[in-house]
């Protein structure tokens, strides 16, 4: 009983001396500071709506090289909700064994375009929703496959006009056919205009 009396003057004690410096104003001619930081005043300026960027990913080993370029363009609808597109090359070319002294090296194009949607909360953390249609390239044939990825992740501004973020993405339409292996991991950077 008496830790109780204890935590519960200081408890009072903490929030009285809150209650004190709230009430504090200043009387040394503040209201003569007051004005004159109002004539220097700039009108703020809007943040940009319109934003650009993207990715680069690549990937090299002795039997097989993996290069993509993802650029995206989007809108903030409001500061945290943004919407926008995103266009997606890959290319790939690796060897496959043709017989037992013989490799034939392949070359593979897969291009496609996407949907996304991302909120981001706490300024810092990202919720992040899109929808992909990819052209994959097999050899002499091509296969329209769909990917829906949900994620989320870490966005942080950089100045006041530029972005970089990193998500951890699930495609939730995982196929046998997908080019996609789940997780996916995806850096990005990017700035307003």
């Amino acid at each position: 009983m008496i830790k109780m009396i204890k935590y519960f003057f200081l408890l009072l004690i903490l929030t009285g001396s809150m209650v004190s410096y709230a009430q504090y104003e200043n009387t040394s001619g503040g209201k003569q500071q007051e004005k004159k930081s109002q004539e220097k005043r700039q009108p703020l300026k809007k943040p940009p709506r319109w934003f650009a960027g993207g990715m680069l990913g690549a990937g090299f080993s002795s039997y097989s090289s993996y290069v993509e370029v993802a650029p995206i363009v989007g809108y903030k609808v409001t500061r945290d909700f943004h919407v926008g597109t995103r266009i997606t090359y890959i290319y790939n070319s690796y060897l496959i064994q043709t017989g037992p002294q013989t490799d034939k090296r392949v070359n593979l194009h897969h291009y496609g375009g996407s949907l996304f949607a991302r909120y981001v909360f706490l300024r810092f953390l990202m919720a992040h929703a899109e929808y992909e249609m990819l052209s994959y390239d097999y050899y002499e044939d091509r296969e329209w496959i769909n990917s829906l990825f949900l994620g989320g992740g870490y966005y942080q501004n950089i100045g006041g006009r530029s972005f970089a973020s990193f998500l951890i993405l699930f495609n939730v339409l995982d196929s046998p056919n997908s080019p996609y292996a789940n997780p996916i991991f995806r850096i990005g950077f990017g700035i307003g205009f």
